[in-house]
């Protein structure tokens, strides 16, 4: 059984049409799906809401409601009319918006909110699309700022417009179906709703004899070939930004970003662990237990390591600086960490054999 519209607005049965849509009005805003993206049942409260204020709101249905209840509006229902067919998300724009104006409260709802649902009216200068590309680069690459090659194909500018989509002949004419105001308007019910003309796309305007190459549209697809700037020490995940390198929206439109997500290779040598790195590296058995010195390779170029006398397997051995730069720190660098490995002979002569039963004895 459906719950009671009262109920539903949380009004009494005497309520009058300002009461009616001051409890409209905070409950829509309350429970609207775009407000309550993490809740699955904001959509369905907010369906129920709309309903209620739809019947209750026009005189005819809210007498029927109150002599019958929900079963006036059934098919075949003692009312003989339809209850509440309409968009919920039409009837709360036509709400706020339809006769707001600029600045209304339908304006900051969309703003506020960062609401999904088209905002209606003449629809110029739209941005274009932003475009996302992945980019691998290698642990030496980020020891310093680098430069990388990037290729990709994205709308451009139509060149023989330049993005405007139209020629000297080219003029632009009202539409005659929403008369230029770019909206055209229906009957819901006692509501007005709004809605993009499908003609024109909301502009207001018929481009006649467009710019041929692009259809009027003003684009055209181009291929991109410039470079990015990598940051020194830069992570796995860095998104970096260049504006206007994205997508161009057509006519009287802007363009979009382009956002460069950045991959740090695996290296096999070097193991990451934030500014730091670590490798492991074999020294032979007898230099772990007399001790010495290790060149081995950083990425830098090649360090000497000092290896302590007695040192033990896994030892690990720090190299100051010897590490990454900090991305966000032109004097700051990580450290190497070098883990020790013995390295033991497969095979040894007669006169090494000797040698290492002799120490044997000697202990």
């Amino acid at each position: 059984m459906s719950e009671d519209y009262y109920k539903i607005l949380n009004v009494s049965k005497s309520a009058t049409k300002d009461e009616l849509k001051k409890a409209y009005r905070k409950l829509a805003i309350k429970w609207h799906p775009d407000k309550n993206k993490d809740n699955p049942e904001a959509e369905e409260k907010f369906k129920e809401i709309s309903e209620a204020y739809d019947i209750l709101s026009d005189e005819n249905k809210r007498a029927q409601y109150d002599q019958f209840g929900h079963s006036a509006f059934k098919q075949g229902g003692m009312g003989g009319n339809a209850g509440f067919q309409g968009d919920p998300f039409d009837m709360f724009n036509s709400f706020f918006n339809g006769g707001a104006g600029p600045g209304g409260f339908g304006d900051f709802f969309d703003s506020g909110m960062g609401g999904t649902r088209e905002s209606y009216g003449k629809q110029k200068n739209a941005s274009g699309s932003n475009l996302k590309i992945d980019i691998e680069v290698s642990l030496q690459e980020i020891i310093n700022e680098t430069n990388k090659k990037i290729n990709y194909t994205r709308n451009g500018l139509c060149d023989a417009c330049s993005g405007t989509g139209q020629t000297e002949h080219s003029r632009l004419k009202n539409c005659t179906q929403c008369g230029g105001a770019g909206a055209v308007y229906r009957r819901m019910g006692p509501m007005q709703v709004q809605q993009t003309c499908p003609t024109c796309g909301g502009l207001g305007t018929i481009l006649q004899h467009p710019c041929t190459p692009c259809q009027g549209s003003g684009i055209m697809e181009e291929k991109i070939n410039t470079n990015v700037k990598i940051p020194k020490g830069c992570q796995s995940g860095v998104k970096l930004r260049m504006t206007d390198m994205g997508n161009f929206g057509g006519r009287d439109g802007s363009f979009g970003d382009l956002f460069v997500v950045i991959y740090v290779r695996k290296d096999s040598y070097f193991e990451r662990d934030g500014n730091d790195l670590i490798c492991e590296e074999k020294i032979d058995f007898y230099d772990m237990i007399l001790g010495g010195t290790k060149t081995i390779k950083s990425l830098y170029g090649k360090v000497n390591v000092k290896i302590p006398r007695g040192s033990q397997p896994e030892t690990v051995l720090r190299v100051g600086d010897y590490g990454l730069p900090n991305m966000r720190s032109d004097t700051v660098k990580g450290d190497l960490f070098v883990v020790l490995k013995p390295n033991f002979p497969e095979k040894i002569n007669s006169e090494q054999q000797s040698i290492l039963e002799l120490y044997k004895k000697s202990i």
